[in-house]
Protein backbone atom coordinates (compact mmCIF):
# COMPACT_ATOMS: atom_id res chain seq x y z
CA UNK A 1 0.00 0.00 0.00
CA UNK A 2 2.70 2.53 1.01
CA UNK A 3 4.27 1.84 -2.79
CA UNK A 4 0.75 2.13 -4.04
CA UNK A 5 -0.13 5.53 -3.13
CA UNK A 6 2.52 7.69 -4.55
CA UNK A 7 1.99 5.95 -7.81
CA UNK A 8 -1.65 6.92 -7.57
CA UNK A 9 -0.89 10.09 -7.40
CA UNK A 10 1.46 10.36 -10.49
CA UNK A 11 -1.36 8.06 -12.30
CA UNK A 12 -4.63 7.91 -11.01
CA UNK A 13 -6.36 4.55 -11.45
CA UNK A 14 -4.39 3.91 -14.64
CA UNK A 15 -1.04 2.44 -12.85
CA UNK A 16 -0.49 -1.01 -13.88
CA UNK A 17 -0.16 -3.80 -11.46
CA UNK A 18 3.25 -4.55 -12.34
CA UNK A 19 4.00 -0.93 -11.48
CA UNK A 20 3.27 -1.37 -8.18
CA UNK A 21 5.13 -4.68 -7.57
CA UNK A 22 8.61 -2.78 -9.05
CA UNK A 23 8.00 -0.06 -6.82
CA UNK A 24 7.15 -2.40 -4.05
CA UNK A 25 10.06 -4.80 -4.75
CA UNK A 26 7.78 -8.15 -5.25
CA UNK A 27 6.71 -10.13 -8.26
CA UNK A 28 3.37 -8.82 -9.24
CA UNK A 29 1.55 -11.96 -8.39
CA UNK A 30 2.11 -11.16 -4.35
CA UNK A 31 -0.36 -8.30 -5.22
CA UNK A 32 -3.14 -10.86 -5.82
CA UNK A 33 -2.43 -13.14 -2.38
CA UNK A 34 -3.24 -9.83 -0.22
CA UNK A 35 -5.95 -8.01 -2.62
CA UNK A 36 -8.57 -9.62 -4.96
CA UNK A 37 -8.14 -7.33 -7.62
CA UNK A 38 -6.28 -3.86 -8.43
CA UNK A 39 -9.37 -1.99 -7.46
CA UNK A 40 -9.27 -3.65 -4.08
CA UNK A 41 -5.82 -2.39 -3.06
CA UNK A 42 -6.86 0.71 -4.36
CA UNK A 43 -9.66 1.16 -1.99
CA UNK A 44 -7.50 -0.36 0.71
CA UNK A 45 -4.92 3.07 0.14
CA UNK A 46 -7.93 5.20 0.00
CA UNK A 47 -9.46 3.95 3.54
CA UNK A 48 -6.23 4.42 4.86
CA UNK A 49 -5.49 7.44 3.59
CA UNK A 50 -9.07 9.09 4.69
CA UNK A 51 -8.72 7.23 8.05
CA UNK A 52 -8.72 10.00 10.90
CA UNK A 53 -7.75 7.84 13.44
CA UNK A 54 -4.18 7.68 12.82
CA UNK A 55 -4.48 11.59 12.92
CA UNK A 56 -6.27 11.32 15.97
CA UNK A 57 -3.46 9.63 17.65
CA UNK A 58 -0.30 11.34 16.77
CA UNK A 59 -2.62 14.87 17.56
CA UNK A 60 -3.03 12.91 21.34
CA UNK A 61 1.00 12.10 21.55
CA UNK A 62 1.58 15.99 21.76
CA UNK A 63 2.94 16.70 25.20
CA UNK A 64 0.17 18.50 27.71
CA UNK A 65 3.47 20.16 29.17
CA UNK A 66 4.14 22.57 25.93
CA UNK A 67 2.59 26.30 25.87
CA UNK A 68 -0.82 26.64 23.48
CA UNK A 69 1.03 27.57 20.56
CA UNK A 70 3.44 25.03 20.15
CA UNK A 71 0.72 22.88 21.00
CA UNK A 72 -1.52 23.90 18.00
CA UNK A 73 1.38 24.38 15.50
CA UNK A 74 2.04 20.78 15.81
CA UNK A 75 -1.72 19.51 15.51
CA UNK A 76 -1.96 21.78 12.37
CA UNK A 77 1.11 20.37 10.92
CA UNK A 78 -0.32 17.18 11.72
CA UNK A 79 -3.84 18.07 10.59
CA UNK A 80 -1.99 19.56 7.10
CA UNK A 81 0.13 16.26 6.40
CA UNK A 82 -3.41 14.40 6.33
CA UNK A 83 -5.07 16.98 4.18
CA UNK A 84 -2.78 17.41 1.62
CA UNK A 85 -2.47 13.54 1.33
CA UNK A 86 -6.16 13.09 0.75
CA UNK A 87 -6.23 16.10 -1.40
CA UNK A 88 -3.90 14.50 -3.88
CA UNK A 89 -5.87 10.86 -4.03
CA UNK A 90 -8.76 12.86 -5.14
CA UNK A 91 -7.43 14.79 -7.29
CA UNK A 92 -5.58 12.16 -8.86
CA UNK A 93 -8.37 9.39 -8.77
CA UNK A 94 -11.04 11.93 -10.00
CA UNK A 95 -13.35 11.05 -6.81
CA UNK A 96 -16.54 12.58 -8.18
CA UNK A 97 -19.27 14.25 -5.85
CA UNK A 98 -21.20 10.89 -6.75
CA UNK A 99 -18.57 9.19 -4.90
CA UNK A 100 -18.34 12.02 -2.29
CA UNK A 101 -22.37 11.38 -1.19
CA UNK A 102 -23.94 8.94 1.71
CA UNK A 103 -21.79 7.22 3.38
CA UNK A 104 -18.71 9.32 2.77
CA UNK A 105 -20.68 12.24 4.14
CA UNK A 106 -21.57 10.58 7.36
CA UNK A 107 -18.06 9.52 7.86
CA UNK A 108 -16.34 12.39 7.21
CA UNK A 109 -18.85 14.06 9.66
CA UNK A 110 -17.80 11.23 12.32
CA UNK A 111 -14.00 12.07 11.61
CA UNK A 112 -14.76 15.56 11.91
CA UNK A 113 -16.06 15.06 15.38
CA UNK A 114 -13.63 12.93 16.34
CA UNK A 115 -11.08 15.39 15.30
CA UNK A 116 -12.66 17.86 17.22
CA UNK A 117 -12.69 16.23 20.10
CA UNK A 118 -8.92 15.40 19.93
CA UNK A 119 -8.06 18.80 19.68
CA UNK A 120 -10.25 19.92 22.42
CA UNK A 121 -8.74 17.47 24.54
CA UNK A 122 -5.32 18.86 23.63
CA UNK A 123 -6.53 22.65 24.16
CA UNK A 124 -8.65 21.86 27.17
CA UNK A 125 -5.38 22.70 29.65
CA UNK A 126 -5.64 26.44 28.58
CA UNK A 127 -9.18 26.53 28.91
CA UNK A 128 -9.42 29.37 31.26
CA UNK A 129 -7.38 32.02 28.62
CA UNK A 130 -10.03 31.11 25.74
CA UNK A 131 -12.78 33.10 24.62
CA UNK A 132 -14.39 29.97 23.09
CA UNK A 133 -15.16 26.36 24.84
CA UNK A 134 -12.49 24.18 24.02
CA UNK A 135 -15.12 22.24 21.41
CA UNK A 136 -15.87 25.35 19.77
CA UNK A 137 -12.21 26.32 19.18
CA UNK A 138 -11.12 23.41 17.88
CA UNK A 139 -13.56 23.07 15.51
CA UNK A 140 -12.31 26.48 14.10
CA UNK A 141 -8.75 25.64 14.47
CA UNK A 142 -9.44 22.36 12.04
CA UNK A 143 -12.22 24.09 10.00
CA UNK A 144 -9.69 27.22 9.29
CA UNK A 145 -6.78 24.63 8.61
CA UNK A 146 -9.16 22.81 6.08
CA UNK A 147 -10.03 25.83 4.26
CA UNK A 148 -5.99 27.56 3.96
CA UNK A 149 -5.12 23.80 3.10
CA UNK A 150 -6.96 23.31 0.46
CA UNK A 151 -5.91 23.72 -3.58
CA UNK A 152 -8.67 25.10 -4.65
CA UNK A 153 -9.96 27.65 -2.01
CA UNK A 154 -6.53 29.10 -0.79
CA UNK A 155 -3.19 30.48 -2.78
CA UNK A 156 -1.26 28.84 -0.14
CA UNK A 157 0.34 32.12 1.08
CA UNK A 158 -0.64 31.55 4.90
CA UNK A 159 -0.09 27.76 4.87
CA UNK A 160 2.80 27.80 7.25
CA UNK A 161 1.55 26.41 10.80
CA UNK A 162 2.66 29.12 12.87
CA UNK A 163 0.30 31.19 10.85
CA UNK A 164 -2.42 29.43 10.91
CA UNK A 165 -2.31 29.55 14.92
CA UNK A 166 -1.42 32.87 14.89
CA UNK A 167 -4.65 33.50 13.23
CA UNK A 168 -7.27 31.55 15.88
CA UNK A 169 -5.04 32.78 18.60
CA UNK A 170 -4.82 36.76 17.82
CA UNK A 171 -7.19 36.65 14.89
CA UNK A 172 -5.83 39.45 11.84
CA UNK A 173 -5.29 42.69 14.29
CA UNK A 174 -2.31 43.97 15.33
CA UNK A 175 -0.66 43.14 18.70
CA UNK A 176 0.17 46.31 20.64
CA UNK A 177 3.80 46.28 20.63
CA UNK A 178 5.76 45.64 23.96
CA UNK A 179 7.00 48.30 25.92
CA UNK A 180 9.79 50.29 24.22
CA UNK A 181 9.36 48.34 21.20
CA UNK A 182 8.20 50.27 18.16
CA UNK A 183 7.36 49.44 14.80
CA UNK A 184 9.67 49.70 12.15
Amino acid sequence: MAATEPLLEAHGRNVSTRQIAEAAEIAEGTIFRVFASKEALIDAVIEDAFDVRVTCEEVSRIPPSGDLESRLVQAVTLLQERLRRVFALFHSLALSRASAAGDFRERQQHDNELLNRTLADLIAPDAAQLAYAPEDAANLLRTLTFAITHPILSDQRHSDPKEIVDIVLHGITTRPHAQGEHAC
